[in-house]
């Protein structure tokens, strides 16, 4: 059985959330997904996430392709990668520099790493607020 893992903030799931979820769930039989915690997002982007946790958990654990999803305490995945023996590790493109531990961690055990492709056309999260911000004004 192949274990895949993909981590990540999820606030609030849009279109490339899903189209990542579906790229992670290829790569293997059993996806793992570590969500942020609302402490590790408050730490790193510096604002109160919009959705809390387990709301977001209970979002993610509906999807087509999600076996579990479990909570990310800290930036770097590698104690979940350890833990769950993960043959494949998915990640977005942008977090490349940040994650060169874990990246030389999966490729010396022979496990594979995977980036998620930003689909032409997807909005941000970020530019999603901006516009609810924007209308309700």
């Amino acid at each position: 059985m192949r274990v895949v893992f993909f981590q990540g903030a999820f606030d609030f799931i849009n279109w490339g959330h899903i189209r990542a979820i579906k790229r992670a769930a290829a790569q293997g039989d059993y996806l793992i997904i570590g969500l942020n915690t609302d402490k590790l997002y408050r730490k790193y982007k510096g604002r109160e996430p919009i959705l809390p946790f387990w709301q977001k958990k209970e979002i993610l654990e509906s999807i087509k392709g999600v076996d579990k999803v479990v909570p990310a305490r800290t930036f770097s995945p590698m104690n979940l990668l350890k833990k769950y023996n993960v043959d494949v590790y998915v990640l977005a493109r942008e977090w490349e520099n940040t994650k060169a531990e874990e990246i030389a961690y999966m490729k010396a055990k022979g496990g594979k790493v995977v980036y998620t492709i930003r689909p032409r056309g997807l909005i941000s999260t970020t530019e999603m607020k901006e516009t609810i911000l924007k209308a309700g004004e």
